[in-house]
């Protein structure tokens, strides 16, 4: 007789955040779709059941949202929908240019040549259409260039700021697709921010990435859905 199959080798055995993982997708694709309103509360209870799933990776989902900015946790009461209306968008973008500029200053005399040598290495690398891993490389060194200053501020709060805005970016963005003509436009862009302060050109540093920032937010609140964002 056959032995039966362990349970790890299951084809129908799930990993441990798998589900959590699913939920947490639907939740931030449901929110950024308008399927919840704008500071509507998150009864745990009924969605586990009109998802028809258990309230532990339901909680996990809410709460890896909530780290994003999408959903505000309260103490003893129901989580809330934040509000994600164009003004909003609009709004965060303004905040993250404002929160760069400060960064790029404080990290100004730190931005040391070993890392300039291995943004330049994987600038090469993310040359748009070189070879078809070009996107995933062009993404790569947008979140590496950004953290280069971020990283350099030397201010904690800055830091944590800056950080917490950028997941909640990049969520916005991925939910929102990025096609190849503006992974270029950002390529160049990012370049350009890159390539002053190689040179040493503080003025011109802050003007590329000021620009970088306002074109950035003009794509994502013309991508939103006119549904999503009253």
């Amino acid at each position: 007789m056959t032995s039966p199959k362990p349970a790890s080798l299951s084809p129908r055995t799930k990993r441990p955040g798998d589900t959590a993982d699913r939920i947490y997708h639907r939740l931030v694709e449901s929110i950024l779709a308008g399927r919840f309103s704008a500071g509507q509360a998150l009864r745990e209870a009924a969605l586990a059941r009109d998802w028809g799933v258990s309230r532990t990776p339901l909680r996990e989902a809410v709460r890896r949202a909530a780290e994003t900015g999408l959903v505000i946790l309260r103490p003893n009461n129901a989580p809330l929908v934040c509000s994600l209306s164009r003004h909003d968008v609009a709004s965060l973008y303004v905040l993250r240019e404002n929160l760069e500029l400060l960064a790029l200053n404080l990290a100004w005399n730190s931005l040391f040549e070993q890392q300039a040598q291995t943004l330049q290495g994987l600038a090469s690398r993310a040359l748009p259409g070189s070879h078809r891993d070009w996107p995933a490389l062009c993404l790569q060194f947008d979140r590496e260039l950004h953290s280069w200053w971020t990283e350099a501020c030397a201010n904690p709060w800055l830091e944590s700021a800056l950080r917490r805005l950028a997941r909640f970016l990049a969520v916005l963005q991925a939910w929102i697709g990025q096609d190849q003509d503006l992974l270029t436009e950002a390529y160049h862009e990012h370049l350009a921010i890159f390539d002053a302060i190689v040179a040493r050109d503080p003025a011109q540093a802050r003007l590329h990435l000021s620009r970088h920032i306002r074109h950035a937010g003009e794509h994502a609140v013309a991508a939103l859905s006119a549904d999503a964002t009253p």
